[in-house]
């Protein structure tokens, strides 16, 4: 995972100018959060953007040790890195650098996509790449999926998903039928907070675990080829009542 550099006593410390204080904490709060990110999403740079992004930072914080104001080109600047390291993988591989993800149509339009759903940038992505393997269109995201709110994505009905190349679903995804993601080999983790009636994840032989947090209103299907640790998970979450019918293996 790739080391963004920590903020630096000095930059803490650093006085502001013409009103530069509110601006210098909120660049810090945007490395904070940026570092944060990063760790969250495992996040595998090469080593090109790596020292881009290193570069540009370093940049900012001797600026700021040494009390000189933020500029907009600089806020911009940790957007767009903001923005990559919340990438979800599959963009990743589209965008090789943060300048082909600022050229990218998509990903242009995607904060305002995701504020007028009430959701995150990157649970935005997460649904466009399900549209994306369903050979489908974002117009077909909102007649499936609702928003109540709270970053809450709801499933009208049923999600089935038989794609080798899928690889995440959102966060916070309430499906309301069944979610079949039998057959779906690249997908290796479960987002937070993921619940349904019945969850089918026979052959999803990449996937190394099941969150803690998840929840299944009926049956889970699994596979005898999945991973230990993915059917220890099951049992778990069965004896702790998350799981509220059988464990199943196909």
């Amino acid at each position: 995972m790739s080391h963004i550099p920590e903020t630096s006593s000095a930059s803490a410390s650093a006085p502001a100018h013409h009103g530069g204080q509110a601006d210098r904490q909120s660049l810090e709060d945007q490395i904070l959060e940026i570092q944060d990110e990063a760790k969250k999403n495992k996040v595998q740079l090469t080593p090109e953007v790596e020292q881009y992004i290193r570069e540009h930072l370093e940049a900012v914080q001797q600026k700021l040790s040494n009390g000189k104001e933020v500029t907009d080109d600089d806020m911009k600047f940790m957007q767009d890195v903001r923005l990559w390291v919340s990438l979800p993988e599959e963009w990743r591989k589209k965008c090789k650098s943060i300048e082909d993800m600022k050229q990218n149509t998509e990903l242009r339009g995607a904060g305002k996509e995701a504020s007028a759903r009430g959701i995150s940038i990157r649970q935005w992505l997460d649904l466009l790449h399900i549209a994306e393997v369903s050979q489908t269109d974002k117009k077909w995201i909102d007649k499936n999926f609702r928003f109540p709110g709270n970053g809450k994505i709801e499933n009208i009905s049923h999600l089935f998903i038989r794609n080798r190349s899928f690889t995440s679903l959102p966060d916070n995804l309430h499906v309301r039928g069944i979610l079949d993601l039998r057959g779906c080999t690249s997908l290796t983790s479960l987002p937070d907070n993921l619940r349904a009636e019945v969850m089918y994840f026979a052959d999803c032989t990449s996937l190394t675990s099941l969150p803690e947090d998840l929840e299944v209103g009926k049956d889970l299907y699994l596979s005898k080829n999945l991973q230990e640790q993915v059917k220890r998970d099951a049992e778990r979450l069965k004896k702790e009542g998350k799981i509220k019918g059988e464990i199943k293996y196909e």
